[in-house]
């Protein structure tokens, strides 16, 4: 499907994994009568205090007052923003959801004939389609990944996690009406800050000035002191700091992946023959028994079959060509499966680089700071992080926590939420979204079929991208693969391993700690003993549910109930998958990702063609091996679902994924009032004492001209996963 340029707030929603449809799709009702009179005319002034309900902080504030400075006063769309908002699955009223889905489509109606249909076909008729299949579902159903067509031997259906099944998911799992606008302003000032930053990428003198020509200018007004809700801000460190060998090291304990970074007990066995024979096997040891030898080494990679993938492959691109045909061939994505080495120095508290390896051959190179030049060096790592971002974003983002998720939530809502178990009111707040998120996500994100955002934008492409998450859910244990400390100890951060620099795990060792108390609490509320846990039918029949092969398949996790502490352990574990698992691979996206170089989603080139003089080395590194920019090829351009160029689709991409939630662990005391009361009350006040050692740190980190680490801030972390 191919979109207009001047839809791409619509367009937005689809490259970040939510599809048009479901930008639209409120978990919601509309209180009261339709606001759209005979003739698509307002049957109410559209209420701005009303909104401001919804859209209540300075952000939604800055990007409302721009919204109406554009016009949008007296719109349908401004009429969208006038409902009041609930949580569908309080409510539970298909009627009232569908009564609002008939307003919702009125009021597009008025805008697309306001502006002549451009802007507002796209989601408009995929409203339609939604308001017509959409229906209440006592039970969902679980269905299998279907195989690739570009790799049409490659088992997905029997290797994947289960998935709901490719019905639309029921009333009660869509947006709340302030979910929805949220969403609308973020990509409303998306396309805003686009269209401000255009002119300048396109005008840029090089390639490298269009990366930066990005961002807009973080402050506007007359003094130059109100914040720009056009908010492609800057990225505060990755800018200025993304050539750094430090800044590249810590990324990999405090950025989007702290998941692939492990301990070196046995360098022999953990590391390449070539690492060994380069460094030294006596050197290598000396550092890992002292626990500052750490690695990250990317397997899974080396496995895929094609390298280089194309952009537009075939066959899903058989139509997508500048005449109708197939797709050119002629834009390859390179990925190497890299080998990285670090020291740490427990003095400075520092990690650094120690070496690299490219390549999985018997004589690769292994790339020093001490035996290249410069630019060559920076070449090097920015192939390290480009295979880390598809890591990060297809396996780490996608896989371990959304796609993980799924199979629990079916189970949850068959069973728990069905019986309306006292444990539904705990893990409802673990479940908000991420269906209709996870829905929407396999239909744009990585949808099978041409002009594929993930195709043209990972370097795997789709096909192979669920091969890598195959790979992972091949491994995977409930407890020792999802449980923090069981998840750390595998990468041989075991409790004498004290690396203080390390600031995913010392705060999510923090957090973690936290939920299990809470959790423990709350099970110690609703059971009197062990004996009325096994008893208790319905938890019995959510184990079941979970682990039988032919529904939820999660492998580790209890066949049965016993006790409580079992109780309590499978919550916090699923509290932590949705909350700070989730945070701290999805909220840093923009911060590194925004900032193409500093992590690129696909390379064009790998170094085989890098220039020898290292002179020449960085110019090349810009105009033919970053994502492209600006170029004079309209066809590549319109290709992509926005209709700009990746780099620059790839900026809005990160800006709507890092939008804040509203429903974080620290402010969910309206969900328990009927039961776990006490229980929360003391969870949050143990939240709030770890926010206030996160931001005492961050200050002096700050005052050090250090990057802060907030991502595990419970003041910022949602307790689902809503993005």
């Amino acid at each position: 499907m191919k979109f207009p340029r001047n839809a791409i707030v619509s367009v937005l929603v689809a490259s970040a994994g939510l599809s048009q449809a479901s930008a639209f799709v409120p978990a919601a009702s509309f209180a009261g009568k339709s606001t759209i009179g005979e003739g698509g005319r307002s049957a109410a002034t559209p209420n701005r205090n009303v909104f401001l309900n919804l859209a209540s902080d300075d952000e939604d504030e800055l990007e409302l007052k721009e919204y109406e400075k554009g016009g949008g006063k007296n719109s349908g769309l401004s009429k969208l923003m006038m409902m009041k908002d609930f949580d569908p699955d309080d409510e539970d009223d298909d009627e009232l959801v569908k009564e609002y889905l008939d307003t919702a489509i009125a009021a597009l109606e008025v805008d697309e004939a306001r502006s002549k249909g451009s802007f507002f076909s796209t989601p408009l008729s995929l409203l339609r389609l939604l308001r017509s299949r959409i229906r209440k579902i006592k039970s969902l159903d679980y269905d299998n990944y279907q195989n690739h067509p570009e790799f049409p031997d490659y088992d997905l259906k029997s290797g994947m996690m289960k998935k709901i099944s490719d019905d639309f998911p029921p009333l009660n799992q869509v947006f709340s009406p302030r979910k929805l606008v949220r969403l609308l302003l973020r990509l409303g000032s998306s396309f805003l800050a686009i269209e401000q930053v255009l002119d300048d990428v396109n005008d840029a003198k090089s390639q490298e000035e269009a990366y930066k020509a990005c961002f807009t200018k973080p402050t506007i007004g007359r003094f130059g002191v109100l914040p720009n809700p056009r908010n492609f801000h800057p990225p505060p460190y990755a800018a200025d700091n993304w050539e750094k060998d430090s800044d590249f090291a810590r990324q990999f304990f405090c950025g989007t992946n702290p998941l692939m970074i492990e301990v070196a007990k046995d360098p022999e066995t953990q590391l390449s023959k070539n690492m060994v024979s380069h460094f030294g096997k006596d050197k290598l040891q000396e550092l890992a028994d002292k626990n500052q030898l750490l690695f990250a080494s990317y397997d899974d990679l080396a496995d895929l079959k094609v390298n280089p993938h194309q952009m537009f492959p075939l066959p899903m691109n058989d139509e997508s060509g500048p005449d109708g045909g197939p797709a050119p061939q002629v834009h390859p994505k390179f990925f190497y499966a890299p080998i990285v080495a670090f020291t740490y120095d427990y003095d400075k508290d520092e990690l650094d680089v120690l070496g690299i390896q490219l390549e999985r051959t018997d004589d690769a190179r292994v790339y020093t700071k001490n035996t290249c030049g410069e630019n060559e060096w920076l070449a090097v790592k920015c192939q390290v992080t480009a295979a880390d971002s598809n890591m990060h974003e297809w396996v780490s983002h996608l896989g371990n926590t959304h796609l993980s998720m799924e199979p629990h939530i079916i189970a949850i809502y068959n069973t728990l939420r069905q019986a309306n178990h006292p444990l539904y009111t705990f893990l409802r707040q673990t479940t908000r979204d991420t269906l209709m998120l996870n829905w929407t996500a396999r239909i744009s994100l990585t949808q099978i079929g041409g002009n594929s955002l993930g195709d043209y934008q990972a370097s795997a492409g789709v096909g192979q991208v669920f091969q890598l998450i195959e790979k992972m859910w091949s491994r995977y244990n409930f407890f020792e693969s999802t449980g923090l400390p069981n998840e750390l100890a595998s990468r041989g951060f075991t409790e004498d391993v004290q690396i203080p620099a390390y600031l995913y795990r010392e705060d999510g060792m923090k957090l973690w700690n936290a939920i299990g108390g809470f959790a423990t609490d709350f099970v110690d509320e609703v059971f009197d003993s062990d004996e009325a846990v096994a008893s208790d039918e319905v938890v019995q029949e959510w184990a079941k549910e979970t682990t039988d092969h032919d529904k939820g398949a999660v492998k580790g996790f209890p066949t049965s109930f016993e006790d409580k502490e079992t109780v309590a352990k499978v919550l916090q574990t699923i509290m932590w998958m949705t909350s700070g698992l989730h945070a701290a691979v999805n909220f840093p996206q923009y911060d590194e990702f925004a900032y193409v170089p500093n992590k690129p989603l696909h390379l064009r080139a790998d170094l085989s063609t890098m220039p020898e003089d290292d002179a020449e080395i960085r110019e090349w590194m810009f105009e033919n091996m970053f994502p492209h920019i600006n170029t004079d090829d309209d066809w590549l351009r319109d290709s992509t679902l926005s209709g700009y160029h990746a780099a620059v689709e790839l900026v809005g991409v990160a800006n709507l994924l890092s939008m804040p939630s509203r429903n974080c662990l620290d402010n969910m005391s309206g969900k328990f009032e009927k039961i776990g009361t006490e229980a929360y009350d003391k969870f949050r006040k143990n939240l709030n004492v770890i926010s206030e050692e996160i931001e005492a740190r961050n200050e002096e980190a700050e005052k050090a001209n250090k990057a802060p680490y907030n991502y595990l801030n419970p003041s910022n972390v949602p307790s689902s996963i809503d993005i």
